[in-house]
């Protein structure tokens, strides 16, 4: 599969095409996406108030190519997927798992079975088609909100900043399914900082308010700005779980 990243095409062409093969939603959605960045309140307020029509909207070619052509992106995904393969997980679950990059990386690291979902239907056909050449990976349309598995069906559940995403109340309800679904980890690459799409939460600090141990805490190093990244993987259901080597 060639993965490599086309230049973009110039700005009228682009809007030329959004408009022709995605509608005026669509459209209308990236000006003001452009247009509120001065305003960070507003553009949370019109933009973000629904998340899952957000990513519907943003999903697509244009959010694939956009996050294909960022290597720190990359590297980031690259350091979880072997973080997570060394905890030797024989099913992994990801929710929120957008066009499949995380998936495709771990594919690369772990022969677990791997299952992604999402809300929005843009992301996962793009998924579909990157995910397209890789074996044991289903993908699934659904909500974190309410995970449609019984507990616990997997050996670890990720997030890759998707929690953050969530208003409180959202994010508590995923962080509970979570739990309920996993039945040896949980794993988290969630920011702590905020912005007009961002939250941010210290999802290590909910995970010791509900007395679960963490096996491992702290910025991911590959990140550009690891002040405000979070990893952290908590022990769940089954007890003498053995972390990996680099741990102490």
């Amino acid at each position: 599969m060639d993965l490599s990243v086309p230049p973009p095409p110039a700005l009228p062409l682009r809007a030329w095409r959004a408009l022709r093969q995605r509608g005026p939603h669509y459209a209308w959605h990236k000006v003001l996406r452009r247009s509120l960045s001065p305003w960070p309140s507003w553009k949370r307020r019109w933009l973000y108030s629904d998340p899952r029509r957000y990513w519907t909207l943003r999903g697509g070619d244009d959010y694939f190519y956009e996050q294909e052509g960022q290597a720190a992106r990359a590297r980031r995904c690259q350091w979880m997927a072997e973080r997570l393969a060394a905890y030797r997980p024989t099913s992994i679950l990801e929710v929120g798992c957008g066009y499949g990059k995380l998936l495709r990386a771990l594919r690369q690291c772990t022969n677990a079975s791997l299952v992604g979902i999402d809300f929005s239907s843009t992301q996962l056909d793009r998924a579909g088609r990157f995910l397209g050449d890789q074996e044991n990976i289903e993908l699934i349309l659904g909500c974190g909100t309410r995970l449609p598995f019984a507990d616990p069906s997997f050996d670890m559940v990720v997030t890759s900043a998707v929690i953050l995403h969530n208003p409180p109340p959202a994010a508590q309800r995923i962080r509970r399914e979570i739990v309920r679904v996993a039945r040896r980890f949980a794993a988290h690459n969630e920011e702590t900082s905020q912005s007009y799409n961002r939250y941010g939460y210290d999802t290590a600090a909910w995970y010791r308010g509900c007395g679960i141990s963490l096996l491992e805490v702290g910025p991911i190093p590959v990140d550009p700005d690891p002040a405000s990244s979070q990893f952290c993987v908590a022990q769940l259901g089954l007890n003498g779980v053995e972390p990996p080597a680099w741990f102490s």
